[in-house]
């Protein structure tokens, strides 16, 4: 008996000794699983307390509000970007349906219908003015490759835009200007691509003696600039790529590389794409043998300078939305 209890006795320490090793590794087990959260959670709050971090403040501000927001702009939380859009402006019909109602609205200072009828008169301004006009055009592209598609496109501008008169047509400018000067800043940034030749021809300055064409020039891109400018303050991706581009060529005066490298910096705080993140990431990389250390300090204070200003806006514009 005592030869069988000691084995039973040995046994039982085996069994119980196996037992606790399983409950503890149980356990062990357990805590593996709860550690990935805990880094997720403290990787997250790191994320959030880094000095510029738009792209999440952006996130917030669209995920706490469930309302589109419109040019018009929506009260954003504080420190908060919210994401604007631009209204459409074509419509189904024919233009010539909407224009009275556009002109009388824009009259009476709306902007949003300013800028789409700007936008649908800037359309129509190249297309064919009457069948005449639309079969020369038509005879030009009937020889290249793909003219069935520049027909269809000629057809359908020209249908769209039967009934609005060369005059009218050249109005868009004055409804885009009216928009950009209340602050409307789709209307800002549609001056801003607008190029000082087809400003000058569209509007009849072609013409003009030489001192009084520059004179009407020069203010033009000043007041371009300007719209620009503001457009940019208020978190317009694309004024900001605009104005990086004037000022890298050397439109602009003094100092363009540096306030060109700020305006990318912040168009690398503040987009939400990945192409135009590695664009301008590019742009940012490359050796500007003009940039002393100096200069490239004064840059990224003008862009801290004016990414605040931005956030005191609260509003950022996408490219392409």
């Amino acid at each position: 008996m005592t030869a069988r209890r000691i084995k039973f006795s040995i046994l039982s320490i085996i069994f119980i000794t196996c037992l606790t090793t399983f409950l503890l590794n149980l356990t062990d087990g357990a805590s593996i699983v709860a550690s990935p959260n805990i880094e997720v959670i403290s990787a997250t709050n790191q994320t959030l307390k880094t000095p510029v971090n738009v792209e999440e403040i952006t996130s917030t501000a669209i995920a706490t509000s469930n309302t589109k927001a419109n040019l018009e702009g929506t009260d954003s939380q504080k420190g908060q970007l919210v994401v604007m859009h631009r209204p459409r402006w074509k419509f189904a019909g024919n233009l010539i349906v909407q224009l009275e109602k556009l002109i009388s609205a824009a009259e009476n200072g709306d902007n949003e219908a300013s800028y789409i009828l700007s936008m649908n008169l800037r359309y129509c301004y190249s297309s064919p003015i009457d069948d005449i006009a639309l079969e020369q055009q038509l005879e030009q592209v009937y020889e290249f490759s793909d003219s069935e598609v520049a027909v269809a496109k000629i057809t359908e501008k020209h249908q769209y835009c039967a009934g609005i008169d060369q005059k009218q047509r050249t109005q868009f400018y004055s409804y885009s200007a009216a928009a950009a000067n209340n602050g409307y800043v789709a209307a800002q940034e549609v001056i801003g691509r607008t190029t000082a030749e087809f400003f000058m021809q569209s509007q009849g300055y072609q013409d003009l003696e030489r001192d009084e064409y520059i004179i009407i020039r020069d203010n033009f891109i000043e007041q371009k600039v300007g719209f620009l400018e503001r457009a940019a303050q208020h978190g317009s991706i694309s004024a900001l790529a605009r104005l990086s581009g004037m000022n890298r060529s050397q439109k602009l005066g003094g100092n363009g590389y540096a306030k060109s490298f700020a305006f990318n910096h912040l168009i690398l705080e503040l987009t939400q794409s990945n192409k135009t993140y590695d664009r301008y990431s590019r742009y940012q990389q490359k050796p500007h043998s003009q940039l002393t250390s100096e200069k490239i300090e004064n840059a990224f204070a003008m862009s801290a300078e004016w990414l605040e200003i931005i956030k005191a806006n609260g509003t950022l514009y996408l490219i392409g939305n």
